[in-house]
């Protein structure tokens, strides 16, 4: 029986030197994001990101992975320049990397116009592929071994300074029924930016959770999902399945925070996966192998 090996990371959060700053800019929500990155102490936690995501993309390329997995919010406040900076520092157009697939994060459609732009989808285009519905950008899922991985955005821009909340939608819903319908045999594994519940097994405050979490929980259920792949939460946690959870769930966490930076690795044979979590060492500027757990999907 072979193993699927995946590298799975989240939440690096990189930054420009000149993100690229215009009038509009100074009467929307970047401003709020501006003084906490630079006022409330955001940036200090993050201003080590760079380092390590050098260190991180080395081990993309050296530990014998067969996809990578980014599960959002490669930048702060969704410029462009950042997204481009975060692309080209995980070596997303490397071809000496493994394959990979990703979906944004709420700081990468931080504002509407960002959204719009599409920016995120052209700069990581190349982990961007795999079977769709129609035209849509998501969902869409790419086989790898015998496990479907399925990308589905959660992510959405947010007016109001304090909300950082994400939905999914009906319509992405729906499309998700008829992409799972069409899959052939496989493990299915759902990556999106926002979990379905906290570690308490509930769902997290209105204003930074996924709105329709019952909702994506049902769906993903009916089209027969047995695990889901996450960020937004910067400390990692795993919820295997159980109390108000038909399928197991999996935060990786920050990769780049200070104190909490690390990735996960998946290996999976059959319906058994065994993961090792790597924890950035500063002083090495490596990452060493820290905790691991066990699940059966």
């Amino acid at each position: 029986m072979t193993t699927v090996r995946l590298a799975h990371f989240s939440d690096i959060h990189l930054t420009a030197r000149d993100p690229g700053w215009t009038i509009r800019d100074l009467f929307g929500k970047r401003v709020t994001g501006w003084v906490n990155l630079h006022a409330l102490g955001r940036g200090k936690r993050f201003q080590h990101a760079p380092t390590v995501v050098a260190a991180l993309r080395h081990e993309l390329g050296t530990r014998g992975f067969d996809h990578l997995v980014f599960s959002g919010d490669a930048s702060m406040l969704g410029f462009d320049s950042e997204l481009r900076t975060a692309a080209a520092a995980l070596g997303v157009d490397d071809p000496a990397l493994p394959p990979g697939i990703a979906v944004p994060g709420n700081h990468d459609v931080y504002v509407g116009r960002a959204a719009q732009r599409r920016t995120f989808e052209q700069v990581f285009a190349p982990w961007q592929q795999g079977q769709r519905v129609r035209d849509s950008d998501y969902p869409f899922a790419c086989k790898v071994g015998h496990i479907w991985l399925i990308a589905l955005n959660s992510a959405r821009p947010n007016f109001l300074p304090t909300d950082a909340s994400g939905n999914i939608g009906d319509a992405q819903f729906q499309r998700l029924r008829e992409l799972t319908a069409t899959l052939g045999d496989g493990l299915r594994i759902v990556v999106s930016h926002y979990p379905v519940l906290m570690p308490n097994r509930k769902p997290e405050p209105r204003f930074h959770r996924l709105r329709d979490w019952k909702q994506a929980r049902a769906i993903a259920a009916e089209c027969d999902v047995r695990l889901w792949l996450h960020g937004h939460k910067h400390a990692w946690y795993v919820l295997p399945t159980g109390e108000n959870l038909p399928f197991a769930t999996i935060c990786a966490g920050s990769s780049t925070q200070s104190k909490r930076w690390g990735y996960h690795e998946y290996a999976i044979t059959g319906q058994q996966l065994v993961a090792l979590r790597r924890a950035y060492d500063q002083g090495r500027d490596t990452f060493v192998d820290a905790e691991t757990f066990e699940l059966t999907l």
